[in-house]
C-alpha cells in the first residue's frame, strides 16, 4: 500500500479489502442533488421534514425528481440535505474566467439570439420591441404625473406625446415579427416597413395587426400567405386583445410559435393611449451601431439578445438616506434567499414607522421592514415577515444587520482551481429571516453615514436602454440604438427614441380624487381624505378602470386616473420589468446614475413635499413653528415630485406654481425629531426586488428544467455535438463536459461531497444518468468515503436508442444490460436499481413518473427507521415499495438474473395479499457496482462500513493534538470496543479486532505526529438465496434434509 503524505492535523482513514470499509448512516441525512422551485444554488441545506423542506425549496412538481426523492426519505428518516441546482456555466480556464469579469458572459450559461438580417426588411432570431407613440390625456397633470413630472419626456406630459417600449419579443431563427395597420393583409408583408397605425372606428377601433412570418413547416396560411399568423392586437393592459393575451408567453414554446412575448410593459389607456393619428405604433430592433461601452464589441442587434450568463439572485436597489448637503448615502439592500428568477415578483419590502431619535444620548433612528406578499395591496397587506424598530447602529442589538441577517454562502464558480472552488461565507450576522438578508454598504461598514441617517428611498432600478440620450427623443432620426426601416422622419421617426415606461410610484397617500384643475400639484378635491394605510414608493397595482367618477362635492365628472390610489389589480407589467433584462456589462442596461436619471427613477422621500411653503429667505429659511397641529391635514395636500429639484440647505421644493415646498426632507433636516416622528405613518414606502435569473436557456424546456435529456451526449440529448437549441442556430448550452448542464451538476457534487461542508450516508442525483456525470460522482463520492451513492443508469430500447422521459419507446432490459457493462463500472461505493416506476404523489393528486432511486432511497431510509444500516434494503420486510404504482417494465425471470448479473438491483412485481390481489413492487437485489466478489458487493456491508467508519471517526477527533503514549492508544480501544460491540449485537458484524498498540505505531510514526490504528471486521452477510430440494411422491411432498 502506498505511503499516505498528511499535511494538516485531523483524522485519516484508509480502507483496506480484507473485506473492507467507509461511513455512516442513523440520524444521519440523505444527500440529494436535483433542481427545485426555489432556494439558494449550489448549496447544501438540511432539512427536518417535507413542510421545512417546502418553505425552503418549494412544492413538489412533477417535472423535478429531486424533491420526490426527499419526500421518500423523509417519510421513514429525520433529515435530508439538499443542493439546487442552477445554470452555473461552465467557466474552466482563466481565459472563460477574465471574460465573465470583463464581459459579463459565462460559457455556455444562459441563452442568446444569432440575429439573421439576411432578408433586409426583415430581422429573425432576435430581440425586438413593440414600440408606440402615446397621446397624454390634460387630466395626467392632476393625477398621478408620471409623465408630467419626468425628466425623460421632453415633450410630453399632459397634453402632450411620449414614445415607449411596450413589449419585448423573442423571434426564432427561422422567424420575423411585425407590424400591420388594420387594413393591412398578410399577402402585403414583404412589402410593408414595420410601422402600423391603429384604426379609430369599428371593431379594430384602437387595434392594428402583428404578423409572425415563418418558414417553418406547416406554420400557417393567412390571407393566401403561407408561414403566416396574424393577431389582432391591443396595446390596452383591458382589453381581449392586449398582447400578453394574443401573443406567445410561454417559454417552452418558443419553437413550436415561432416567437416570445418575453416582457409586456403595462401602461394604462386612461394613463397614456396610443395616437391615433398617423403611424404610431413600430416593431423596432436594435440597430446596426455598436456601443463604445459594451467590451464584447457586438452591434445592438445582436447585443440585446445576450442573456448568457450564470443564475443572478433578486435584490432590491440601494436604499438610501435624506440628504446631507448634496449627498444621499448608500445604507443597503435587500436580497432574496432564493437564487434565480423564482422571487422576482413573489414578495416585495416595505420600509415603515421610520422615526428620529429623541434620546440625546443616542442620535440613531428606527424604522420597520416588513416582507409583504407581492400581490397584496396597501389597503389590504399581507405581512409575511416584520423586522421592528431595526436601527442604523452597528453597536445595538437592533442593528439591521443583525436583525435581518446578511449571511450569505456562495459558491465560488469561477477557479481554474477545481479545489478552490468551494462554498464561501459572506457576512457576518446569521439569518434571521426565512426569505431575505441584508446586504450592508460599504459607507454603512465603514462608518461613514451619519449617525442620523435614517432609511429615505432607493436608487433607480435597472432598465433596458433603449436610448443613450435617457429621453424619449433619439438624437438623430436614422442613428439611435433602436432601428426601424419604416421610420423616415417627422414624428413617426421619434418612436425609435422610445424607452421603457417609467416604474409607477404612488403619487398621493390619499382617498378619492384630487381636484380636477389642481393650483399646484397635489391639491386635494373636496371630498379627498388622508389614508395612513398607503406607503409612498412602488406602485405594485394597476390603475381603476377607466370609468366616470364623481371627484368632488360639486358632482363634476373626471377620469378615473384622478383617483388613482383606487385598486385595479396587480400591475403585471411591473412583473414583466422585474425580469432579467439582460447583461450590464454590455452596456444592455441603465445602470448607475442613469438608472436614477431616467424617467426619474431614483426614489426618496425628499420628493415628497407638502402644501406648506417654508418661510423666511427664498432660499428656503425655515422654522420648526411651521408645521403645527396633527399631519393629516397636511398629507392630504402632499404629492410626491417625481422631478423635484431641492435645494442643498432645508430641501424645499418647487412645482412649477408653488415654490419653496417643505418637503419630508426639511422635516428630517430642519425640524425637531419630535415635530419629524409626527409624520411616522406616512413615512413609510415599498421597494421591489428584480434580475433574478436562472442562468439557464428557457428557450428549451429540457435545458429549462435541467432534466436528463438536458445533459445527455447520446442521440437526441442537449449535449450531443448534433443537437441545435430549439429556435435558435446554434446549442447554446454547450456539448459534453462544457454542458451548462453537465458543469452544473458536478459542480453541486462537489458542494455536496465538501467533508468539511456535509455529512451524509446516502447520496442521489435522481434522473440525471449522463456519464459525464455520474462517473465524476463515482469519483468524488468515493473519495468522499461517506455515503453510498444511488446512481440513475439510462435505459435503451430494443434498437438500443437511449431512452428518455419524454420517450415513447419502452426499454428493453438486454440491451439495457448491455450498455452498461459495456461502461465498465467498478465501485463499491454505488448501487444501481431497474426499471424506473410511478408513485403517488398525494400532495398534488396525481400519479408522477420517477427515476428508480427514488423508490431506492425510500426503501433505504425505511430501513434505517426499522432495523439498521447494515440490514439489507431489499425483499418483502424492507424493499417493498408500497407507494409504487407501477414500472416502466414488468421483469420476468430472466430479466432479474440478467440485471442481478450486470450488478443492476431489480424492482420486481410480485403478487401482492389482500383485497384485489394487484401486484406489489419489491426491491429485490442489493449488490453494489463492485465487479469482484467481496463482502463488498453488497450494499448492506458497505453501509456497515460506513456506520461504522462515521463512529469511529468521531470518537479518533476527540484525540487531535493529545500525547501519542500506550495509555492513550489503550483509552481509543476502550471507547471504540463498545461502539463494535453494540453493532456486533445488532448483527452488523460477526467479529471485530480493534489493533492500536506497538505493533503498528513505530519511534518514527511517533515522531512524525501520527497514530494509527487497525480495525478487523467480519461482516454479517445477508440471505440472498435459499435452496430447497424437494421430492414429489404418491404421498405427497417431502423436502430433503
Amino acid at each position: 500500500m502506498a505511503e499516505k503524505t498528511f499535511r494538516s492535523p485531523g483524522v485519516f482513514e484508509q480502507e483496506v479489502d480484507l473485506t473492507q470499509r467507509v461511513q455512516d448512516p442513523l440520524g444521519t441525512p440523505a444527500g440529494i442533488i436535483g433542481t427545485a422551485e426555489r432556494g439558494p444554488a449550489f448549496v447544501p441545506i438540511t432539512v427536518g421534514s417535507m413542510a421545512d423542506f417546502e418553505t425552503k425549496f418549494g412544492n413538489l412538481d412533477s417535472k423535478k425528481f429531486g424533491p420526490y426523492a426527499v419526500e421518500a426519505f423523509l417519510n421513514h428518516a429525520g433529515a435530508a440535505t439538499y443542493v439546487r441546482v442552477l445554470g452555473g456555466g461552465a467557466n474552466s480556464t482563466s481565459a472563460d474566467i477574465a471574460t465573465t469579469e470583463d464581459q459579463g458572459s459565462v460559457k455556455n450559461a444562459g441563452f442568446k439570439l444569432a440575429p439573421d438580417t439576411t432578408d433586409g426588411r426583415q430581422v429573425k432570431g432576435a430581440v425586438q420591441f413593440i414600440a408606440a407613440r402615446h397621446s397624454v390625456p390634460a387630466a395626467e397633470a392632476q393625477s398621478p404625473r408620471i409623465f408630467t413630472d419626468n425628466d425623460s419626456f421632453p415633450g410630453g406630459g399632459a397634453s402632450g406625446f411620449v414614445n415607449l417600449i411596450r413589449g419585448v419579443v423573442f423571434t426564432t431563427n427561422n422567424t420575423a415579427v411585425g407590424v400591420l395597420d388594420g387594413a393591412e393583409l398578410g399577402d402585403q408583408i414583404s412589402a410593408i416597413s414595420n410601422v402600423a397605425a391603429v384604426s379609430t372606428s369599428g371593431i379594430m377601433d384602437g387595434k392594428f395587426k402583428i404578423y409572425v412570418s415563418s418558414s417553418a413547416d406547416s406554420f400557417g396560411t393567412v390571407d393566401g400567405q403561407s408561414g403566416v399568423r396574424i393577431f389582432t392586437a391591443s396595446l390596452d393592459p383591458r382589453n381581449k386583445n392586449y398582447i400578453r393575451n394574443i401573443l406567445n408567453t410561454n417559454p417552452s414554446k418558443f419553437e413550436e410559435e415561432g416567437h416570445l412575448l418575453y416582457a409586456a410593459y403595462d401602461v394604462e389607456a386612461s394613463l397614456a393611449a396610443v395616437a391615433t393619428s398617423g403611424d404610431a405604433v413600430a416593431m423596432l430592433s436594435g440597430s446596426s451601431k455598436t456601443s463604445t461601452n459594451n467590451p464584447a464589441g457586438d452591434a445592438l442587434l445582436s447585443a440585446y439578445g445576450r442573456f448568457d450568463t450564470r443564475y443572478t439572485t433578486p435584490k432590491t436597489t440601494e436604499i438610501i438616506s435624506q440628504p446631507f448637503g448634496e449627498k444621499e448615502f448608500d445604507l443597503f439592500h435587500i436580497e432574496s434567499l432564493d437564487d434565480g428568477a423564482f422571487s422576482n415578483n413573489q414578495y416585495k419590502v416595505s420600509l415603515a414607522n421610520i422615526k428620529g431619535s429623541t434620546d440625546p444620548l443616542n442620535p440613531y433612528g428606527t424604522f420597520t421592514v416588513y416582507v409583504r406578499g407581492y400581490n397584496d395591496s396597501d389597503s389590504s397587506p399581507e405581512i409575511i415577515e416584520q423586522f421592528p424598530n431595526c436601527s442604523l447602529n452597528p453597536d445595538s442589538e437592533s442593528f439591521v444587520g443583525a436583525m435581518i441577517g446578511d449571511r450569505r454562502f456562495k459558491y465560488n464558480l469561477d477557479a481554474t482551481d477545481e479545489s478552490e472552488r468551494k462554498l464561501v461565507s459572506l457576512g457576518s450576522y446569521s439569518n434571521k429571516s426565512n426569505l431575505i438578508r441584508v446586504v450592508l454598504s460599504d459607507e454603512l461598514q465603514n462608518g461613514d453615514v451619519p449617525k442620523q441617517a435614517i432609511p429615505f428611498g432607493f436608487k433607480g432600478m435597472p432598465v433596458l436602454k433603449t436610448n443613450d440620450a435617457l429621453t424619449d427623443t433619439p438624437t438623430t432620426a436614422q442613428d439611435p440604438r433602436l432601428y426601424c426601416l419604416g421610420l423616415v422622419g417627422g414624428a413617426t421617426a421619434q418612436i425609435s427614441g422610445s424607452i421603457v415606461p417609467p416604474v409607477p410610484y404612488v403619487y398621493k397617500v390619499t382617498k378619492g380624487a384630487v381636484a380636477t384643475t389642481a393650483a399646484y400639484a397635489g391639491e386635494p378635491g373636496a371630498l379627498e381624505d388622508e389614508d395612513p394605510r398607503i406607503y409612498w414608493g412602488v406602485k405594485t397595482t394597476l390603475l381603476a378602470p377607466d370609468t366616470t367618477i364623481n371627484p368632488n362635492a360639486t358632482g363634476a365628472t373626471g377620469n378615473a386616473i384622478l383617483k388613482s390610489n383606487l385598486n385595479g389589480g396587480v400591475n403585471q407589467g411591473l412583473k414583466d420589468m422585474l425580469k432579467f433584462s439582460g447583461i450590464s456589462k454590455m452596456d444592455n442596461l441603465v445602470t448607475g446614475s442613469g438608472a436614477d436619471d431616467l424617467n426619474n427613477n431614483k426614489f426618496t422621500l425628499a420628493r415628497v413635499a407638502l402644501s406648506a411653503q417654508a418661510g423666511g429667505t427664498a432660499t428656503g429659511f425655515y422654522s420648526d413653528t411651521e408645521i403645527t397641529g396633527a399631519a393629516g391635514p397636511y398629507m392630504r395636500e402632499a404629492a410626491y415630485l417625481r422631478d423635484a429639484k431641492l435645494d442643498n440647505v432645508s430641501y424645499v421644493a418647487t412645482d412649477g406654481t408653488k415654490s419653496n415646498r417643505i418637503t419630508f426632507a426639511t422635516l428630517a433636516a430642519q425640524t425637531s425629531s419630535v415635530t419629524f416622528n409626527k409624520f411616522t405613518d406616512y413615512m413609510k414606502f415599498t421597494t421591489v426586488l428584480h434580475g433574478g435569473f436562472d442562468g439557464l436557456n428557457i428557450l428549451d424546456r429540457n435545458a429549462a428544467r435541467m432534466n436528463d435529456k438536458s445533459v445527455s451526449i447520446d442521440a437526441g440529448g442537449g449535449a450531443a455535438t448534433s443537437f441545435t437549441s430549439p429556435g435558435l442556430s446554434s446549442n447554446v448550452a454547450g456539448t459534453g463536459l462544457d454542458n451548462n448542464g453537465v458543469s452544473s451538476y458536478r459542480t453541486a457534487a462537489l458542494s455536496m461531497l465538501d467533508p468539511f461542508t456535509t455529512n451524509i450516508n446516502i447520496l442521489a442525483i435522481p434522473g440525471i444518468r449522463e456519464p459525464f456525470v455520474t462517473d465524476f460522482v463515482l469519483e468524488k463520492n468515493t473519495d468522499y468515503g461517506m455515503s453510498l451513492y444511488l446512481m440513475d443508469i439510462p435505459a435503451y430500447d430494443k434498437s438500443n436508442n437511449r431512452l428518455y422521459a419524454d420517450s415513447t419507446n419502452r426499454p428493453e432490459v438486454q440491451a439495457t444490460v448491455a450498455k452498461f457493462e459495456a461502461r465498465g463500472v467498478d465501485n463499491n461505493s454505488a448501487a444501481c436499481y431497474f426499471p424506473d416506476v410511478s408513485i403517488g404523489d398525494a400532495t398534488n393528486n396525481k400519479v408522477v413518473d420517477v427515476p428508480s432511486s427514488v423508490a431506492a432511497i425510500g426503501a433505504l431510509g425505511f430501513t434505517d427507521k426499522a432495523r439498521y444500516p447494515w440490514f439489507a434494503p431489499a425483499g418483502f420486510d424492507r424493499g417493498s415499495l408500497s407507494n409504487v404504482e407501477s414500472s416502466k417494465v414488468k421483469l420476468n425471470a430472466a430479466d432479474k438474473d440478467s440485471l442481478y448479473d450486470a450488478r443492476i438491483n431489480p424492482i420486481a412485481t410480485f403478487p401482492r395479499i389482500g383485497p384485489g390481489g394487484t401486484p406489489g413492487y419489491v426491491i429485490f437485489g442489493q449488490k453494489t457496482l463492485q465487479q469482484a466478489k467481496s463482502a463488498l458487493d453488497r450494499v448492506n456491508v458497505r453501509r456497515m462500513l460506513l456506520e461504522v467508519k462515521r463512529q469511529i471517526v468521531s470518537v479518533a477527533n476527540t484525540f487531535v493534538f493529545e500525547q501519542n503514549t500506550p495509555a492513550l492508544r489503550k483509552k481509543f480501544v476502550a471507547q471504540v470496543s463498545p461502539l463494535l460491540a453494540a453493532v456486533q449485537a445488532q448483527s452488523g458484524i460477526e467479529k471485530f479486532r480493534v489493533i492500536m498498540d506497538d505493533t503498528n505505531n513505530s519511534q518514527a510514526d511517533i515522531q512524525s505526529n501520527k497514530l494509527n490504528g487497525r480495525i478487523i471486521l467480519v461482516p454479517t452477510r445477508a440471505i440472498e438465496f435459499i435452496s430447497l430440494d424437494f421430492i414429489i411422491t404418491n404421498a405427497g411432498v417431502s423436502f430433503e434434509v
